[in-house]
């Protein structure tokens, strides 16, 4: 009687359920096994799709906190979609370790404004660099934006022209955002003496 009583008694501890547990990257980390994932924060994605880009799977053994958890958030940050990407700790239940990842989408764009081009300018831009309605937007597509606007109007002889791209909060839409695509031509160059040297 006394045996099984111990055994109960031990059970219990083993089976402690520790919720939001403080996860110090300064203490030792703690093995398991995933026991949950959950995922919280997007709208019209599938929760096994999202969690399916972690990396991660139930039943997978882990250290917590460890690299396997550093690698699912970097895969989200590498996916593109997200603007934000954090996991946590729900709870700990004897080995199993229940993960809660909190996630936010990169907002779309829903309007498009060119400031300070001509309209056939304005034209050869939508076309040139890339920027489309309804996309989501991310740093990368505004720096190659920029990029390929600058090469067009050096193109066009405006080697000093000056880029801007704001985004501003579509009050309107939700998770939507209004770019401005700000243009400064500047003075256009003109070639205004060709000296040649050392020919005879």
């Amino acid at each position: 009687m006394l045996l099984v009583m111990l055994l109960f008694c031990n059970s219990l501890a083993a089976q402690e359920k520790i919720v939001n547990p403080d996860i110090s990257y300064a203490g030792i980390p703690r093995s398991g096994v995933i026991g949950g994932i959950a995922v919280s924060g997007v709208e019209g994605y599938e929760d096994y799709m999202l969690t399916g880009i972690s990396g991660l799977s139930i039943g997978q053994k882990i250290q917590v906190p460890g690299s396997d958890l550093t690698d699912a958030v970097k895969r989200y940050w590498r996916h593109g979609l997200f603007s934000k990407a954090q996991v946590a700790v729900d709870s700990i239940v004897g080995e199993k370790i229940y993960l809660h990842f909190y996630l936010a989408l990169r907002p779309r764009v829903s309007t498009i404004n060119y400031v300070g081009v001509k309209k056939s300018e304005k034209e050869d831009l939508e076309s040139k660099i890339g920027l489309l309605k309804g996309s989501q937007i991310t740093p990368n597509m505004i720096d190659r934006a920029k990029l390929l606007a600058k090469n067009y109007f050096e193109d066009k002889g405006y080697k000093n022209a000056d880029i801007n791209i704001m985004q501003r909060e579509d009050v309107a839409n939700k998770n939507q955002v209004i770019l401005d695509v700000i243009i400064d031509k500047k003075e256009k160059m003109k070639v205004r003496q060709i000296i040649i040297e050392g020919n005879k």
